[in-house]
C-alpha cells in the first residue's frame, strides 16, 4: 500500500486526497497513515476540537476500509470529460 494514493471523505461534503507513507497491521485489521494534499479544512476542524475538548480525538492512522485507493491519471482522464 506504501505509494498508493488514496481518498478518504470528511464531514458531509469534504473529499481528501493523499499518499500512503506508512502502513501496519494490529489483529486482522491493516492501518495506514497519510500524507494528506491541501486538508486546510480537515486541520482547521481538528485544530478547533483540540482547543475545546482538550485532546485530539482524530487518529494518524486510518483503517484500510476507510480510505479508497485510485488511479491519478484515470481520475484526471474522468474529470476532464465533464
Amino acid at each position: 500500500m506504501i505509494g498508493k494514493t488514496v481518498w478518504t471523505t470528511f464531514g458531509n461534503s469534504a473529499i481528501r486526497f493523499g499518499t500512503v507513507i506508512a502502513e501496519d497491521v494490529n489483529g486482522a485489521w491493516t492501518y495506514v497513515r497519510v500524507d494528506w494534499v491541501d486538508d486546510s479544512v480537515f486541520e482547521m476542524d481538528r485544530q478547533r476540537v483540540i482547543e475545546m475538548r482538550g485532546d485530539d480525538r482524530y487518529s494518524d492512522w486510518y483503517r484500510i476500509d476507510k480510505v479508497s485507493v485510485f488511479d491519478k491519471k484515470e481520475l484526471i482522464k474522468t474529470v476532464n470529460k465533464l
